[in-house]
């Protein structure tokens, strides 16, 4: 496992294609893509412990939901990986999908298998991402496409990182806008200017929280977003992987 120590930022590349694992802007398909300098391209380890096992949980750096096998094959093909993969909520400890095994290695590269469902199993070239400091630009707002609306649940988060869950309110936002919607979340929270929050999403009442710096998925599924000030002990904590380095 030293490939995928905890909290670190990876690329995992194919190969066989010489292309990376990416989470599409759906938020919820994978595919494989040769755009390395994406943050859709990189992906965040959390690692766990079951039964005296240990086990590789990957959410993704961009919209930070966890790579899932899917309990049945859908006979479709994405740019070279099958419908065997997707990304999905971490809401359950005992969740079996977002569960990854890494076996057989060869250098800075290794198998991949989710124990209950082995149909999946591919060699990885693993890239480590380094950290940036600070945080990038956020993108300039964006015209809606396809009308989209969705529900954002917002919380405030203390200067420790700890929620406060009576703080949570609801936005009704139309687009996808990173930029507009942390303009209007400050607007609503009532700071002087949006530079002074930090936007995290949270993919699951168990998932880790992960930096909202791209636009969001295009679809019109609820989110829920953590809010801290920038200058708080958490917020400068927070880790972004600059995905432009060598």
């Amino acid at each position: 496992m030293e490939l995928l120590p905890d909290r670190a930022h990876v690329r995992l590349r194919s190969p066989a294609h010489g292309t990376y694992l990416y989470a599409d802007e759906d938020g919820v398909g994978v595919s494989l893509r040769s755009r390395r300098a994406s943050l859709s391209t990189v992906w965040a380890v959390h690692r766990v412990e079951r039964s005296g096992n240990s086990f590789v949980l990957l959410h993704s750096a961009a919209y930070g939901r966890y790579l899932a096998s899917l309990p049945e094959y859908i006979n479709y093909a994405r740019d070279g990986v099958d419908g065997v993969v997707q990304c999905c909520y971490f809401n359950d400890l005992d969740q079996q999908d977002i569960l990854w095994e890494a076996v057989g290695y060869r250098g800075d590269a290794l198998f991949l298998h989710n124990p209950e469902n082995r149909r999946w199993s591919r060699l990885w070239a693993v890239e480590a991402v380094p950290a940036r400091v600070g945080p990038p630009l956020l993108p300039p707002p964006t015209p809606n496409p396809m009308l989209l609306r969705r529900m954002i649940l917002y919380m405030k988060a203390d200067e420790y990182g700890n929620i406060d869950y009576e703080s949570t309110k609801l936005l009704v936002f139309e687009g996808h806008s990173v930029s507009r919607l942390r303009d209007e979340l400050a607007f609503l929270l009532e700071e002087w200017h949006a530079v002074r929050i930090t936007m995290c999403v949270w993919a699951g009442s168990h998932g880790r929280l992960t930096p909202l710096v791209v636009d969001l998925p295009l679809n019109n599924q609820t989110v829920e977003i953590v809010v801290y000030e920038s200058w708080s002990r958490a917020a400068q904590g927070l880790q972004y992987p600059n995905v432009d380095a060598p």
